[in-house]
């Protein structure tokens, strides 16, 4: 059986005390909605409902692959890359010609991307999407001989890799930074992951709470109507204090901090604008209904695929020593 207690004990402090915050926090949003579950509007309060559980689900299936193995998370997130995937070309009409490159990307390079990952293959991983996937992509396509519609099809699947296998995958690597079973370090490779998924995902939630109480102006009228100048501010002000006070998950000193979850929350709320507008161009309000209350699993990543990246090469630029970059496993 999984000892979820014996796992959370054996992560460093740091990483004790924001679970326990999230938790803490968790019940008491339930709490709070169930007690006000007379007085806010039924469709408020059914969304936000909806959202409560959907984020419950998601902290315990995190708390659950971890546990399993210290490097769970790099399958949890191989397999929000195939649905993020899935998701995307479903919500696209394929073209019969598209079906061998779609068949490659599904389960050849997005394996080999998390092979890469999992064997701590840091230069390959760096290389392999933008380089050999991209250059793969167009090939298997000619396949299809017929040149009509080649530079859509090319495009959108070098797209969908670029953003939900590639993107995503800087999340899943984090894990493989140094000091990874060192619990006397007040900060590893998971507690990295951790800081940059809290800060972007709590963004999002307070750019939520704010655009409901306050929102007023829209950013994008035309793309994300829900998105509001209010609850942008309000998002990333709270998103960007709770980084400075979760500062000892990472190595970044109290400005550092304050910089890094601003740039990471601003790039999120880039990301989420972008993917918003890709659902606007296909006709869609949702990628998905597997989160109720959060549409599909892009709808709940879309902020990270912008953000991770970045946050991951600047580890890699200002604190390279942390990261096992030596082309093999270590």
């Amino acid at each position: 059986m999984v000892d979820l207690a014996g796992t959370i004990l054996r992560v460093p402090q740091s990483a004790r005390l924001l679970l326990a915050f999230i938790f803490v926090a968790l019940i008491l949003a339930s709490v709070l909605t169930y007690l006000l579950r007379n007085v806010l509007p039924k469709d408020l309060y059914t969304d936000l409902k909806n959202r409560i559980r959907a984020w419950w689900l998601m902290v315990l299936v995190q708390v659950v692959v971890v546990s399993i193995h210290p490097k769970g998370s790099i399958l949890l997130f191989a397999f929000v890359s195939f649905w993020a995937l899935k998701e995307y070309f479903t919500a696209i009409r394929i073209r019969p010609e598209e079906r061998l490159a779609l068949f490659v990307a599904f389960f050849v390079i997005l394996p080999l991307n998390y092979l890469w990952i999992w064997t701590e293959w840091y230069v390959m991983f760096l290389i392999f999407v933008p380089v050999y996937g991209f250059l793969s992509i167009p090939f298997f396509l000619l396949m299809g001989k017929n040149p009509r519609g080649f530079t859509v099809s090319a495009g959108r699947i070098h797209w969908g890799l670029m953003a939900f296998v590639y993107g995503i995958g800087h999340i899943a690597y984090l894990v493989n930074l140094r000091h990874l079973y060192d619990l006397n370090a007040p900060y590893n490779g998971l507690t990295l992951m951790m800081f940059l998924i809290f800060v972007v995902e709590m963004s999002d939630v307070f750019q939520y709470v704010f655009g409901k109480l306050f929102g007023r102006r829209k950013v994008w009228p035309s793309i994300s109507p829900g998105k509001t100048w209010e609850g942008l501010i309000g998002g990333i002000a709270t998103a960007v204090l709770l980084g400075y006070l979760f500062r000892f998950l990472t190595p970044f000193s109290p400005l550092e901090s304050v910089l890094v979850s601003f740039l990471i929350t601003s790039l999120g709320f880039i990301g989420g604008g972008v993917m918003s507008a890709v659902k606007r161009d296909l006709g869609k309000k949702d990628f998905g209904y597997v989160l109720p209350g959060h549409g599909g699993i892009i709808d709940r990543i879309d902020s990270l695929c912008w953000a991770a990246p970045v946050y991951f090469h600047y580890i890699a630029y200002f604190h390279g020593h942390y990261l096992l970059i030596t082309g093999t496993k270590s």
